[in-house]
């Protein structure tokens, strides 16, 4: 007996079919729900080092590129595959020594002085605690009508600090001493890292293989029409995302180099810190520098000048005011697409779901969520005929047509279709013209 695949009953059962299979996953999910996250933690932990060798790849596949296209253009577009392929391997390994060559300077001139830093901090706590008492004194001495408010402060001051300082320096021992037994996570971590980059080396020297093989498996699977919307999607969405994070990346580096540069001009101790913590801030868009510059401000009121925090904050308001007007732009320029309501909720939902990788994260996703939706809608509205621009919305919708909605009917304008469409059009409707004439002649002379 042949069986019809494509029968209204059985399109029916398949979908009743797969209702309940979700429905039974669904219930198991949430009555087994504490083991269900211990397995995707456990998968989790183990994919770790392919998340990060796609993610590495994914990141460094344009400079090499760059470099194939640049300094080894005539062997990559040679036709020989051996100089092709010689192209790509020196691309990736010089690649991969800028990398290398950049994180180990980084970390040979900044780890040094953070560490160094860290440590002063903590030896001098006693005199930092001296110096801001001194600094508050001296403000009650010049200003009479504040001294009633610093009296009470002043005398509990000591006893606080103190309170303070015993009970995080308890805790910083108690780290110290269980520094050993995270030791092995530290190492974890690395070899992740390790993995990863080796991963990552892989993925770029075969790219053009895996990429085939995806898209393979995606014409495979759905309607070559549909295939083809897909991968224009990714394309968009890929550009999208990694302009966004490439030049986050490059401006939060020029923002700490300048806050370097800034610090020591001026004389302001942690220059080295106060460059690496802004420069970790400038990483997270909009919010982000005005959140870094509160550690920065605790750790120059704790200074031998707490007047320096003054100039910093100044400081801290001219270089973000350069950022946002001049090397943002000039880097970015609009990448991202969102307004700034859209950046902050970003924000704040990557931050509460994924910590602080969420919020590095959360505004390019957005934004490619942005994108996405925005393209959606506007195609949406071409085919019925209406306006893309939001401004044509704003305001007290109130006339309503069978073709379109809008607030000024007699001044409102459709946007006109490209001439070429047109034109074709025109020509379609001449011909089906023509037709129907010569038909119509053959028929009145029968």
């Amino acid at each position: 007996m042949k069986i019809n695949w494509n029968s209204k009953y059985f399109t029916i059962a398949f979908y009743a079919l797969c209702t309940i299979i979700a429905s039974e996953l669904a219930i198991l999910l949430i009555f087994n729900f504490d083991t269900v996250s211990q397995k995707l933690s456990g998968f989790a932990a183990v994919a770790t080092p392919i998340i990060i060798g796609i993610f590495c790849a994914y990141l460094l596949n344009p400079l090499m590129m760059k470099l194939e296209n640049g300094i080894f253009r005539k062997w990559t577009h040679s036709g020989d595959k051996k100089l092709k392929s010689r192209s790509r391997i020196l691309s990736l390994v010089i690649t991969m020594l800028i990398i290398i060559a950049f994180l180990t300077l980084i970390i040979m001139l900044v780890i040094p002085q953070l560490v160094t830093n860290v440590i002063a901090v903590f030896n001098n706590m006693d005199g930092y605690i001296a110096t801001v008492r001194s600094f508050l004194q001296n403000i009650a001495e010049k200003n009479p009508t504040l001294a009633q408010f610093f009296d009470a402060p002043l005398n509990d001051f000591d006893k606080f600090v103190k309170d303070i300082w015993n009970q995080y320096s308890n805790q910083l021992l108690g780290f110290a001493q269980n520094v050993a037994s995270g030791i092995w996570s530290v190492i974890d971590v690395l070899k992740n890292v390790f993995i990863g980059l080796t991963l990552s080396i892989y993925l770029l020297a075969r790219k053009e293989m895996f990429v085939g093989q995806t898209k393979k498996l995606l014409f495979a699977l759905i309607k070559p029409e549909r295939a083809q919307r897909f991968l224009g999607v990714c394309r968009d969405a890929s550009e999208k995302f990694l302009g966004s994070i490439i030049g986050k990346i490059i401006e939060a580096f020029l923002i700490g180099l300048l806050y370097f540069i800034g610090c020591v001009c001026m004389n302001l101790p942690f220059a080295p810190l106060i460059a690496v913590i802004m420069f970790v801030f400038n990483l997270i868009p909009f919010v982000g520098p005005f959140f870094g510059a509160i550690p920065c401000c605790l750790l120059l009121l704790l200074s031998d000048n707490p007047i320096n925090t003054v100039w910093f904050i100044i400081f801290v308001v001219i270089l973000q005011t350069v950022d946002g007007n001049i090397i943002a732009p000039w880097i970015l320029g609009d990448q991202t697409g969102l307004p700034a309501v859209w950046i902050l909720i970003a924000i704040i939902i990557g931050g509460g779901f994924f910590g602080i990788l969420g919020m590095l994260l959360g505004v390019p996703v957005c934004a490619v969520i942005y994108m996405l939706i925005k393209e959606y809608i506007e195609n949406r509205l071409k085919k019925r005929n209406l306006p893309k621009q939001t401004a044509s919305y704003v305001g007290n919708v109130d006339y309503i047509t069978p073709d379109f909605v809008c607030d000024d009917p007699d001044n409102f304008v459709i946007e006109k279709e490209p001439v070429a469409e047109v034109e074709q059009k025109k020509r379609l409707r001449d011909k089906v013209k023509e037709l129907h004439e010569k038909l119509s002649h053959k028929d009145d002379e029968e």
